[in-house]
């Protein structure tokens, strides 16, 4: 796997060179890394025949938050999206067959459509894999309980993520690497979670299937550019549906203050899950150890044994920063070309905006109040990022663009502790031998200089 810089918070997009060779030495953890059992069954989860969902998703890009109501009903093959922006926009669309409608509303009541044609969106299905998803394994999320489904999708090594509730195999959590149709709306935006999800007797879709089989073509245009300026167009709006969103999640606060006082500790150690973008490869534990007085940080991944990589470190020094790669047999390889380590006050470097407050209580905040934080890193990619009020993470997830296919980067990191003001022996910050060898001719040394926002770097090209 070739990570990027910084697995904890990522917050420039410097590749890692891949690993050729390691030493015999004590590369074990420091801290206890969180488990990942394989999963119990590898039979794809089945939803319900009758559901209402909420979820709450992010865009590829800038733009806002975006609450969804679904209800589908599969026995009319009939799914209505309703979309609400948290700063400001609604959308409302019913598919059915091949055709998608778009929704009028008085209140509750539906009262008119327009048919936008083959926008390009289907009913969802009870099964939403395909048969190459695999079952990668099984670990908590914010605390709930889940199997982590990958799907290869095109172009090759592509792939999807959904996280499946054990409780109910209902979806959790599901990540996309590009936009595509293959799940509406799920699949236009990079990262949802599932708010709510409830099977129901009654979803009210014939009578509204009914009306929209008589409804006109929308004078607006139709088809796949029709749905995605309607969707646009919801950041342009004039106003919110602040009733809606109340009513759909009252836990969601659509202001909150800039986070210009979050800022890493002096001293640090953290754990969590990688997960991958390409198909190729699967989740991996994660060690972070951040020391400032250094300053120095060292990111270190463990793959599964069958790589024969025993570790692959991003060790960030000074102004400068290495990959050193262990294998099984042989010296670590180390080759420059990243920044240095990360600054503690890059959240208002970067500079991230808080995009929204979830009260606890929720499905995403279980143990306490969190802001949803946007930073735009490298435009179009933008980070996405979950602090608590106390100053915790629990989520970090850069988006990605078709240039990154096949580069091997993460798509999400999970954190699973989080240990402030924890001291880290120096000696975990030592370069190995091969890392002061002069690097090839024409190999990069430096990192780029845009690196030097968030980290100390040094400035080239």
């Amino acid at each position: 796997m070739r990570p990027c810089v910084v697995l904890v918070l990522l917050t420039s997009f410097c590749v890692c060179a891949g690993a050729k060779a390691a030493v015999a030495q004590d590369l074990r953890p420091l801290q206890r890394l969180p488990e990942f059992p394989a999963c119990r069954s590898t039979a794809h989860p089945q939803l319900p025949q009758h559901w209402r969902a909420t979820y709450l998703m992010a865009p590829f890009t800038t733009g806002q938050l975006v609450l969804a109501e679904i209800v589908h009903d599969a026995s009319l093959a009939a799914t209505r999206i309703t979309l609400h922006g948290v700063k400001r926009g609604t959308a409302d669309f019913l598919v059915t067959g091949s055709t998608t409608y778009e929704l009028a509303s008085d209140g509750d009541a539906v009262t008119g459509c327009r048919g936008l044609g083959d926008t390009g969106w289907r009913p969802l299905s009870q099964d939403w894999l395909t048969a190459q998803s695999q079952c990668s394994g099984s670990t908590p999320i914010l605390g709930t309980p889940a199997d982590w489904w990958k799907t290869p999708i095109d172009p090759a090594p592509s792939t999807y993520w959904i996280w499946y509730k054990r409780a109910d195999g209902t979806p959790f959590r599901l990540v996309f690497e590009s936009p595509s149709d293959r799940l509406p709306p799920f699949s236009r935006f990079a990262l949802s979670y599932q708010i709510g999800f409830a099977p129901t007797g009654r979803t009210g879709l014939a009578e509204m299937t009914a009306l929209c089989k008589q409804a006109p073509p929308s004078p607006a245009g139709r088809g796949a550019g029709a749905l995605a300026e309607r969707i646009a167009a919801m950041n342009h709006a004039p106003d919110r549906a602040d009733a809606a969103l109340e009513r759909v999640m009252p836990a969601l606060k659509s202001s909150c203050p800039a986070p210009a006082e979050l800022r890493w500790p002096e001293r640090l150690a953290i754990t969590g899950i990688l997960t991958p973008f390409d198909a190729t490869e699967d989740p991996v534990p994660t060690e972070v150890l951040y020391d400032w007085t250094v300053p120095g940080q060292r990111t270190r991944i463990f793959p599964p044994p069958q790589t024969g990589v025993t570790a692959q470190d991003a060790l960030l020094l000074g102004d400068g920063g290495y990959t050193v790669a262990y294998h099984r047999a042989g010296v670590p390889s180390c080759t420059p070309g990243l920044p240095g380590a990360i600054r503690p006050d890059w959240p208002s470097r970067a500079p991230c905006e808080c995009e929204a407050l979830i009260e606890m209580g929720t499905p995403l905040t279980p143990g306490e109040a969190t802001r949803i934080l946007s930073c735009p890193l490298a435009l179009p990619r933008i980070a996405w990022a979950s602090y608590g009020v106390s100053g915790r993470p629990s989520m970090f997830m850069v988006t990605s663009t078709a240039e990154d296919v096949g580069m091997g980067d993460f798509a999400v990191l999970d954190y699973f502790r989080w240990t402030p003001h924890r001291q880290t022996p120096r000696s975990v910050f030592k370069k190995p031998p091969q890392c002061t060898v002069p690097p090839p001719a024409g190999a990069k040394a430096s990192a780029p200089a845009q690196c030097s926002t968030c980290h100390v770097a040094k400035s080239t090209n």
